[in-house]
């Protein structure tokens, strides 16, 4: 497959590398440094069990340079960047092109179909501890990643080539026909801790430990904000993200509470703001999520 990856941070680099590695056409775009590292010596990949570097067939900052017609297009930008990665991957665009955002959100997919009307946009998430380390270099903590992507109601046939070309390359992934489920639940997770880390100015631990009440009271809205959005949102599903997070070590950031602590661009409109928004359409009171929403925008 020729497959378009936009974004070669930790979960970007990751799929490039891993896809190039198995042999598929990739083409990534990166910017500056980065870009420059991956076209001399390949986007890197390592782990406590191994290293490797991988090429992919081209490195641009401007896809139109590509000069392809992608089969697949790989988003994993920032939700802040999606609507201009949207756009320069147009001259690489065709109808019968693939389009599957992997960002930390649950509206990317909705951005993209608005954007790409004529295209098969199917919505995706992605389980994975990694992060740039260096330009060209993604840190993979754990034993890799697990991808869910699809469409809700059925399985297409575009969908289980991707997957299974996915899976090839040694990247776990399912293919769901209940993705808007799939994806909340993850958003479940993301949006709580990093709204309520950056409110509190303190890591995930501590959230767990001092601020219990006030993070069940937040996942109970933002589920009951889901479930509005379609997703089979239940009581399993906040008691699954309480275990999970009660085994992280004390002192583990968010993403976005790093964001906010080195006063760069954050994705609180995508996380917390969006929780806000789609409450206020479904007659949904938020309460705990309002106030560190605005706080945060006031921040």
């Amino acid at each position: 497959m020729k497959i378009a990856v936009v974004g070669a941070g930790g979960v970007g680099g990751y799929l490039a590398a891993m896809l190039a590695r198995s042999g598929e056409r990739i083409f990534l775009v990166a910017r500056g440094e980065n870009r420059r590292a991956i076209a001399e010596e390949g986007i890197c990949v390592e782990s406590a069990s191994e290293r490797f570097c991988a090429r992919p067939e081209a490195v641009e900052e401007d896809p139109a340079r590509f000069g392809i017609v992608a089969d697949a297009v790989l988003f994993c930008t920032k939700g802040y960047d999606l609507e201009s990665a949207a756009a320069s991957v147009r001259p690489i665009v065709a109808p019968r092109t693939l389009l599957v955002p992997f960002g930390n959100g649950v509206g990317n997919a909705g951005t993209l179909r608005r954007l790409f009307e004529r295209n098969l946009v199917a919505n995706g998430a992605i389980y994975i501890v990694s992060h740039l380390v260096e330009p060209g270099l993604v840190a993979l903590k754990g034993k890799g990643a697990f991808a869910v992507i699809g469409v809700d109601g059925e399985i297409l046939e575009p969908l289980q080539t991707l997957g299974d070309t996915l899976v090839r390359a040694g990247v776990k992934t399912r293919v769901s026909d209940a993705i808007t489920t799939e994806v909340w639940k993850k958003f479940l997770l993301i949006a709580a801790m990093a709204t309520l880390t950056s409110c509190h100015d303190k890591p995930m631990g501590a959230i767990v430990s001092e601020h219990r009440r006030e993070l069940e009271a937040i996942l109970h809205e933002i589920a009951d904000v889901g479930r509005a959005e379609g997703a089979d949102l239940r009581e399993e599903s906040i008691a699954s993200v309480l275990e999970q997070v009660s085994k992280v070590p004390y002192d583990a950031p968010t993403s976005m509470w790093l964001d906010f602590r080195a006063k760069r661009p954050t994705e609180l409109e995508q996380l917390s703001g969006y929780v806000v928004r789609k409450g206020r359409e479904h007659g949904i009171r938020t309460p705990v999520m309002k106030r560190c929403y605005e706080e945060l925008r006031r921040a």
